[in-house]
């Protein structure tokens, strides 16, 4: 196995890895919501909607841009708290001061 492979396993073992499924579960507990009240409101049916929110939680079932917005939507967050990389990791904010320096006004 490579360092960058062993050093991304050892990130997920440390639990310091922000997944899409990490993100919605803090939003969805943050907003007071049961997995199944969260499902529901997002249109799935009633006999399955807690499980469904329990896959993506658990990162088993990744959502589709439109159903990302549609959670965005009814947890009143901006789409971008799913999609932007969380940098947690002190190689990935040196790598992005890097870029962002490089590129400079470009990204303003």
């Amino acid at each position: 196995m490579k360092d960058e492979e062993l050093g991304h396993l050892e990130v997920q073992e440390n639990n310091t890895m922000i997944t899409f499924g990490r993100k919605l579960k803090h939003l969805r507990q943050k907003n007071h919501l049961t997995q199944k009240e969260l499902g529901l409101a997002v249109g799935f049916p009633e006999s399955c909607a807690d499980v469904r929110i329990a896959q993506y939680e658990s990162d088993v079932r990744t959502p589709k841009e439109d159903l990302m917005k549609l959670f965005a939507s009814t947890l009143g967050v901006p789409v971008e708290l799913f999609t932007v990389p969380v940098l947690s990791e002190p190689r990935e904010y040196e790598a992005a001061e890097y870029w962002r320096y490089e590129f400079g006004a470009e990204l303003d």
